[in-house]
């Protein structure tokens, strides 16, 4: 994953599929499934690679709603700050 900083430039060929008409139940998490799986040896045992390859299927083949690495490490170093006894996802 690449390393951000505050006021870094938005790289446009990070940016994920344009998001469609239809927002569920289209075939994508069966596609999705598969695309990790063609993986499967690579990411074996690491879970940053599972994520690694949701990210890369959600910017080179098709819209998908999740957290991503940018938003994910901004959580993830808040997690670590607050140390929060209890989360609640929301939304999903």
């Amino acid at each position: 994953m690449a390393e951000t900083k505050p006021g870094d430039a938005f790289d446009a060929q990070q940016g994920y599929q344009k998001k469609g008409e239809t927002y569920y139940d289209d075939g994508r998490e069966i596609e999705l499934l598969h695309f990790v799986y063609d993986r499967a040896e690579e990411i074996r045992d690491s879970p940053s690679g599972v994520l690694a390859a949701i990210d890369e299927y959600a910017r080179s083949k098709n819209y998908l709603m999740n957290v991503g690495q940018y938003k994910g490490k901004i959580v993830t170093e808040l997690i670590q700050e607050q140390k929060p006894k209890t989360m609640v996802e929301l939304g999903g």
